[in-house]
């Protein structure tokens, strides 16, 4: 007795049913785009800036720090990556005096508990004139901050791209109280780093990190090299708290004495 034939309904419904799934997440997926890119926008006119696609939206430090490199790095990365991880917009605008870029990437990758994921980061930039090589790190542990052991200096002590092509020295820095126990920095320039983080700064800098480093506007690794400061952070821009992350940073800047510079061209 041929039995093969009873199961062609339930095999249409069920690829009906799993094309119905496509749909409805390529239906999702692009409608939060559209979300996205309208709140953009909106945020964009507020600041008189301008939002860019992807063909110009590379971040100006892109080529001394690539797009999730956490994500992309090493064998077991490449081998799970769907899609290269790529820029896919950007924020252009002037806060005051301060030309600022925020630049949004992604890269798609296989996943245990599903087929493909998408994960997303963004990066607050400033074009700065004058300013030593810096990397500043808010020690933090999944319990909360001020927690890496007594003398690791965490990811402050890694070497910027620029830094090291130019085979200058890489030094910790000695901040003021209270900052010396929320947060450890490295630099080619010491002294410099002393004169501008002043305890006024010090403290100033602290009071703004408050006491959870995952959603305050501090971020977490603070990178000052060839003639641009940039922070990134994990997720999409956030139209609601993205103007708050630049004008910490903006505001660290002003209390360290730094100027602005003309911004890189175009990408």
């Amino acid at each position: 007795m041929d039995v093969i034939p009873t199961f062609g309904p339930l095999v249409a419904t069920l690829l009906v049913l799993f094309l119905l799934l496509v749909w409805w997440r390529w239906h999702r997926e692009r409608r939060v785009r559209r979300a996205h890119a309208e709140a953009l926008a909106a945020l964009a006119t507020a600041l008189g800036g301008t939002v860019v696609g992807p063909a110009a939206a590379r971040a100006w430090s892109a080529d001394l720090r690539p797009p999730l490199r956490h994500e992309t790095g090493g064998l077991v990365n490449r081998v799970g990556t769907v899609r290269r991880a790529r820029f896919e917009t950007a924020l252009d605008f002037r806060r005051g005096r301060w030309p600022v870029r925020v630049s949004e990437a992604s890269v798609r990758k296989h996943v245990v508990t599903a087929s493909t994921t998408t994960i997303r980061e963004h990066r607050v930039e400033v074009a700065v004139a004058a300013l030593p090589a810096l990397r500043l790190c808010r020690r933090v542990q999944a319990g909360g901050p001020a927690a890496w052991q007594a003398g690791d200096p965490g990811p402050a002590a890694e070497v910027p791209l620029s830094v090291a092509r130019d085979g200058r020295p890489w030094l910790p820095a000695v901040l003021p109280a209270p900052a010396d126990r929320e947060f450890t920095a490295f630099t080619t320039d010491p002294q410099a780093v002393a004169r501008a983080f002043t305890p006024q700064v010090a403290q100033w800098l602290v009071d703004q990190a408050g006491t959870d480093p995952f959603t305050c506007p501090v971020p977490l690794v603070l990178t000052a090299e060839a003639g641009l400061v940039y922070a990134t952070r994990s997720g999409r821009i956030d139209p609601a708290h993205v103007v708050a992350e630049v004008d910490l940073l903006l505001g660290l800047l002003d209390r360290m004495g730094a100027t602005p510079a003309h911004p890189p061209g175009p990408a």
